[in-house]
């Protein structure tokens, strides 16, 4: 008679520069969550005793040698091998030894992960993912984030830094990233992005809804007023958006034509616009894509997972 098994019991960890969300996991399954404060002014051990506190905390009374282990996803460049954090601006490490230290704290084996990664890997394991050998994992946040899973592998690069798609160049001449490049996909279809050509054809004198709400205070253009502006009919938001759509259409074609994936998802807390920028990016992408690797509609998804991606992700490290 075969042995019954039970699945593995994991910590997920998802650390921010403001807040640290940790799970008690079972097979993609959130069985307690916690979520503390970072504390990273207050440095290093600082924040690696917060995490080993939310650790123990989502663990409950479940005995510790119950545990497989400990994943985190994290945002900046880590060395997966060592679990080290090379360079997390966020934070303000450089270098940091994430891994070796929780994992003293802990007494438990962990890994670590770039954050985009591990909410790849969730998607892969647990949600919209499951099933696909080939896939590419866009995260359009604040900026752009991806993760991308080629051939049944997970794929970090030479230097650990594949998938940095909110880096591709769409134009030399195109409008500053925060990385100090110039027309950065992440320039144009991320929320700073869309902020940041909001604000731009607000100054030039665009007349639009939104400037008699922030007035000369630009500063308070947000996404939420974007957003807000576009559902009450603003041409300028809604030019905008579409804009932004038009430029992920972009990406998304050369994405297809250059991997050929089966799917790629997209996910982020911009897709809470999708219904003002997901209509110019499919037309732009269908138009762009080379005809041999366009399917139609079934090439793009939504990513599943929202809040927990992050941390289901570095649980499913240890699946």
């Amino acid at each position: 008679m075969a042995r019954k098994t039970h699945p593995k019991l994991t910590i997920g960890m998802d650390l921010g520069g403001t807040k640290i969300a940790a799970g008690l996991c079972r097979d993609g399954e959130v069985l307690h969550k916690v979520v503390v404060p970072t504390h990273a002014t207050k440095g290093f051990d600082a924040v690696i005793e917060a995490m080993a506190g939310a650790a123990r905390q989502a663990m409950g009374d479940t005995d510790p040698k119950g545990i497989v282990g400990v994943g985190v996803g994290a945002a900046g460049q880590i060395d997966s091998r060592t679990g080290a954090v090379l360079y997390a601006p966020n934070l303000n490490w450089r270098h940091a030894p994430l891994g070796q230290s929780l994992s003293e704290a802990l007494g438990l084996p962990v890994r670590v992960v770039n954050d985009v990664r591990a909410a790849t890997m969730a998607e892969w394991k647990f949600g919209a993912g499951k099933g696909l050998h080939s896939f590419v994992n866009i995260f359009l946040g604040t900026g752009v984030g991806s993760g991308l899973v080629l051939n049944g592998t997970l794929c970090e690069g030479s230097t650990n830094s594949a998938g940095e798609i909110g880096h591709i160049c769409l134009d030399p001449a195109g409008p500053p990233c925060g990385c100090g490049h110039s027309g950065c996909f992440e320039a144009y279809s991320s929320g700073r992005g869309i902020e940041n050509e909001v604000k731009r054809r607000l100054l030039a004198g665009v007349a639009s809804s939104m400037r008699d709400k922030v007035g000369d205070h630009l500063d308070k253009v947000t996404g939420h007023l974007i957003g807000q502006a576009a559902r009450e009919g603003d041409p300028l938001a809604l030019d905008v958006l579409a804009w932004a759509g038009r430029h992920l259409g972009l990406v998304l074609a050369n994405l297809h034509t250059l991997l050929n994936p089966q799917k790629i998802l997209l996910g982020g807390g911009i897709m809470a616009l999708a219904e003002f920028f997901l209509p110019a990016a499919r037309e732009a992408m269908h138009r762009h894509i080379l005809p041999v690797a366009d399917r139609g509609e079934e090439m793009l998804g939504r990513a599943r997972f929202e809040t927990e991606a992050v941390f289901l992700g570095g649980s499913a490290l240890f699946a």
